[in-house]
């Protein structure tokens, strides 16, 4: 079994280190290998500095006789999105009010993240991006909904369904990538 790519929040990140003996490596497949390394942390919207965490690292021990390749591979909470300081949540919010008709400027006074406008503009750029990754997932074996926004609501919750994409389908949403 490898490691999961995401998780649901902060208990279900801690209990990770007591199932590390179980997992393969995902670099080099070896059982036994990985050691809990320590949390993720980085900058949020609405933390100064760098002291939210953000996930859990895990080391594929090659000290001593261990047979691993000294490679670390990470878990990160649901909520985050890899590479990006904004919170799955507060994106949403964004491209939301962005879908329902507001200009860019008014979705992100409304959407209240922290960041700058500049910022709020890139992340529209990438919500097309995103959007062609979650088609498949959406409409898998159902005829496609009229609109993106409410068969994500649906299918992968009300409050943040970019979270629980991430979290159910085990793969990183695209928009945002660097």
């Amino acid at each position: 079994m490898i490691p999961p790519r995401y998780v649901s929040d902060l208990a279900a990140l801690s209990r990770l280190g007591d199932l590390v003996r179980s997992w393969r490596c995902p670099h080099c497949a070896r059982s036994g290998t990985l050691n809990a390394h320590g949390a993720l942390r980085g900058g949020a919207e609405n933390l100064p500095g760098k002291d939210a965490v953000r996930g859990r690292r895990f080391f594929c021990s090659n000290r001593g006789r261990r047979p691993g390749c000294g490679r670390t591979c990470s878990v990160l909470l649901a909520q985050v999105f890899r590479g990006a300081s904004v919170r799955t949540g507060s994106y949403w919010r964004f491209c939301s009010a962005r879908l329902s008709g507001l200009g860019v400027l008014a979705a992100w006074e409304q959407a209240r993240t922290g960041f700058s406008l500049e910022s709020a503009y890139r992340w529209w750029r990438g919500w097309p991006r995103g959007a062609a990754a979650l088609r498949p997932h959406l409409w898998r074996g159902r005829e496609p909904p009229g609109r993106l926004a409410e068969a994500l609501t649906e299918r992968y919750g009300q409050v943040d369904p970019l979270a629980g994409f991430q979290g159910r389908e085990q793969k990183a949403w695209p928009g945002l990538a660097s």
